[in-house]
């Protein structure tokens, strides 16, 4: 993998921001002089970048950081007062572009919309004065269980304004997981969609909402997002349609909790923006609990827009004309990361509700040339899914200029079919790593330097990260070690929701002094690689294996679509690699394809690393942002306890592949 197929052109390397802010600063050299520059002393970097990025202060920082409490516990920008509302949205009406679009928006029935700065500014003001007459005061939690569309978007800018803290849900979460965290949270109001649709089927949210609040008895007021523009703004309220102030609403059970709509909200007096320390909590959002209960990371209205806004600036070369679409849901990280960091760079955002591939996988097509998309992102297993399904389409419209991914490890060929076949050898692949507790990204690629398939061009600008082994050493160049980071930055989560002891131990237990990041990484020459989790390491007779390097092998293999390699115990080795393969269309993977791609692994791999057993499924558990619950298949085969399965978006598979192995 080191041979390059990305040269970057004029556009990036002249006129992109990168090229920009290093004219700016005097920095020789390009990014790779900027990301060591900006390694070695972060505050000289964060304080030339948040200008750039547009960070609007009301009482500056008396300093970038103050880390005398150590990696685990730095204050970022101490004594500044912020609120992102103003950076994001507020800057840009006082420079006269309050008409340029914000927010683009589209359904799976074909309905659409235009959102511009103005009346996203406006409309935000307005749900935060609705929300601050039910009682909701600046450090409150506010729900948002919602598809992706113009009311997640509001929500977030709306909560901004008051001071409250976004609680996002995945849309597809159901009671008993939706309940889990808004009890953590503490939450005082749920934001619901009545329904939404996928696939052409309705998908019934308020019910799961309403059945969730059972449990949850923090919460205090339900607001409900109507299923139809026609509907009547009282059809689901507890409250007379003569009520004008939505405090006033009645009970609408025993428990004392009322029921209001969000047209009721958005008609409410525009709330003031407030003022906030830079160290004010803004977003609080759950990882995935996938071996425990659901971990709740604090963002901030400094340190949040600060990460996000680097990255998505000089990354993804983001630009006031671009129109972002990230396919992905409001539960998610992307989802915020892309809402604050495109507005920031006064671009425009399109959110998608519904199945990409619905009614065809043609519809991806449609809303890129549509919506005029010229910066896009997925994970990397939307290409395997649209590889297997053989669109027979041309490439993404010219127009396009950025290709994005995160979310799970690349194979080659998934990558090369993403930037040759899609994005038609035109544009660089941006691959981001990071995650919830990361508030961003700790890699990145960059558009400035030649490109490798499935390769990152190392740190983000002003991450200080390393490869280590088991001993803190740095592995020999193309062997795996952890990703560590050895200084905090802006977007680390500032703790874990009442879990202070957690945080500490979560991510400095291991290596004190370091965040140990959990991820597998090589570097080879100066393009790092991501290869997988360290939870999803296998060890073969001492030897350990990346997840990633095994499903390249197989996945390689025509009769495959994609694959997924796991350790599974075993009494001399210690571990035995197992792969469970899905068959490419129009093709089965009997005893014969199995002995093939065994050996086909070994070859690639060494005999060493020869698979037990390939094992035929019809797809793989995966969350709704495309990662592949390994834990899950690995715990089908053990008889070890599943853990939480609340992101899983196809529980169904599990039986599946209980009885693949089984009959195979």
């Amino acid at each position: 993998m080191n041979a390059d197929v990305w040269d970057p052109t004029p556009e990036f390397t002249e006129h992109g921001n990168i090229a920009a802010f290093c004219r700016r600063h005097g920095i020789d050299g390009g990014y790779r002089a900027l990301q060591a520059r900006s390694a070695a002393d972060p505050p000289w970097f964060w304080e030339r970048a948040l200008p750039d990025i547009g960070i609007v202060w009301h009482t500056p920082p008396t300093r970038v950081c103050d880390d005398t409490g150590g990696i685990a516990f730095t204050r970022w920008f101490p004594g500044g007062r912020t609120n992102l509302v103003d950076s994001c949205l507020h800057r840009h009406l006082r420079q006269g572009r309050g008409q340029a679009p914000a927010l683009r928006w589209e359904r799976e029935d074909g309905s659409r919309g235009v959102l511009s700065y103005d009346e996203v500014a406006a409309r935000s003001a307005r749900v935060a004065g609705g929300l601050r007459a039910l009682g909701v005061v600046a450090g409150d939690r506010v729900a948002g269980y919602l598809p992706p569309g113009p009311e997640a978007f509001v929500l977030l800018f709306a909560c901004a304004h008051i001071g409250a803290v976004l609680v996002p849900l995945f849309s597809g979460f159901g009671a008993e997981a939706i309940a889990v965290r808004l009890v953590d949270a503490g939450a005082k109001i749920l934001v619901t969609a009545a329904a939404v649709t996928r696939n052409g089927r309705r998908h019934d949210m308020q019910t799961v909402a309403r059945t969730a609040l059972e449990k949850a008895t923090c919460v205090r007021r339900l607001v409900v997002v109507p299923e139809e523009p026609g509907t009547p703004r009282d059809a689901l309220e507890s409250c007379s349609s003569q009520e004008a102030d939505v405090s006033q609403c009645e009970p609408a059970a025993p428990s004392g909790r009322t029921t209001t709509t969000w047209h009721r909200l958005a008609d409410a007096e525009p709330a003031e923006t407030v003022s906030l320390p830079a160290d004010a909590p803004f977003l609080l959002l759950h990882t995935s609990g996938t071996t425990g209960r659901p971990k709740g990371a604090i963002h901030t209205h400094g340190g949040f827009p600060a990460q996000v806004g680097s990255e998505t600036r000089y990354n993804l070369d983001l630009r006031p004309h671009d129109v972002a679409f990230w396919v992905t849901d409001p539960g998610w990280i992307m989802f915020p990361l892309v809402a604050v960091g495109a507005t920031l760079a006064g671009a425009s955002v399109l959110a998608y509700e519904g199945a990409i591939d619905h009614p065809d996988v043609t519809r991806l097509w449609r809303l890129l040339d549509d919506h005029r998309v010229t910066v896009f992102g997925s994970s990397p297993s939307l290409s395997r899914m649209l590889m297997g399904r053989d669109p027979q389409h041309p490439a993404a419209p010219s127009r396009l200029r950025v290709l994005a991914s995160t979310g799970e490890p690349w194979t080659e060929e998934a990558w090369r079919w993403y930037f040759a076949d899609f994005g038609g050898k035109r544009c660089p692949v941006i691959n981001i790593c990071g995650g919830t507790e990361v508030g961003g990204s700790l890699l990145a690629s960059a558009p400035t330097l030649p490109q490798s398939p499935c390769g990152f061009s190392g740190p983000c600008l002003g991450i200080d990260a390393a490869i280590e082994d088991d001993q803190g050493a740095e592995p020999p160049e193309g062997q795996v070690g952890e990703l560590v980071v050895r200084r905090s930055w802006p977007g680390m989560t500032r703790g874990l929701w009442r879990a202070r002891e957690r945080f500490a131990h979560t991510y400095f237990g291991r290596r004190p002094g370091r965040w140990s990041h959990g991820d597998l990484v090589s570097r080879t020459g100066e393009e790092w690689f991501v290869h997988g989790r360290l939870d999803d390491v296998i060890k073969l007779a001492g030897k350990r294996l990346g997840p990633a390097e095994a499903e390249d092998a197989v996945a390689g293999d025509p009769a495959v679509a994609e694959a997924a390699a796991v350790g599974i115990p075993h009494p001399v080795k210690g571990e035995a690699l197992w792969c469970f393969a899905v068959p490419a269309a129009g093709r089965t993977l009997g005893a014969p394809e199995a002995e093939r791609i065994r050996a086909r692994v070994a070859d690639a791999l060494g005999a060493a690393f020869r698979p037990g057993r390939v094992v035929a499924v019809p797809e793989l558990p995966r969350t709704r942002n495309g990662k592949v619950m390994r834990r899950l298949i690995r715990s089908l085969v053990t008889g070890e306890a599943p853990g939480d399965l609340s992101t899983l978006v196809n529980p169904a598979c599990l039986d599946a592949i209980r009885t693949a192995l089984q009959d195979q």
